[in-house]
């Protein structure tokens, strides 16, 4: 059992976690638009079908590929010469070691073959790797909540405070322990 996600998160908002729960949403609501902000006009600079982290990824599994040896089988399936052999279908996009059909992204086997049949790289990778999907993800601003109309604390003096507890002995923790 990992809490990775819910761990980043907490470091992420580290400055934030102490304030109230109405000052907290908001200041992750602006660093999320801060940062909507930020990838949509890094991911608008970008020439090209892929994003540079892909280009670079099939750039290094082509360099990897070039010096093995490609059968075609008939049918759009090939054998790369490897120990062990490798078995690739670009008509099912299957491999026989699992990482196309995982991911959704051509293997080091894969691109190898495409590179040897010379055909489009681009039709067998998924969309999810394209800079315009990326770039659409990014499309939609969060849209800034004046807070001119948000209703002031009123300060009562009915207010229910939380029981008094005692500080333990020692310096608090600031990170939580993993197990």
């Amino acid at each position: 059992m990992y809490s990775n996600v819910a761990e980043s998160f907490n470091s992420w908002i580290m400055a934030e976690c102490y304030l109230p729960i109405r000052n907290l949403v908001d200041a992750i609501r602006v660093k999320i638009m801060d940062m909507i902000v930020e990838r949509s006009k890094k991911a608008s600079e970008w020439v090209g079908k892929f994003c540079p982290k892909i280009y670079k990824k099939l750039n290094d599994y082509y360099e990897e590929s070039r010096t093995w040896v490609v059968s075609p089988s008939g049918n759009g399936v090939f054998e790369v010469h490897l120990e062990p052999t490798v078995s690739v279908d670009l008509v099912q996009r299957n491999c026989s070691c699992q990482k196309w059909q995982q991911d959704g992204f051509p293997c080091c086997h894969v691109v190898g073959v495409i590179a040897s049949s010379s055909k489009d790289l681009s039709y067998y990778v998924d969309p999810y790797y394209y800079a315009d999907t990326y770039r659409a993800s990014y499309s939609h601003p969060i849209h800034p909540i004046p807070t001119m109309w948000m209703p002031r604390q009123p300060i009562n003096e009915d207010v229910i405070l939380p029981p008094l507890s005692k500080r333990p002995s020692g310096r608090p923790k600031s990170r939580r322990i993993p197990s």
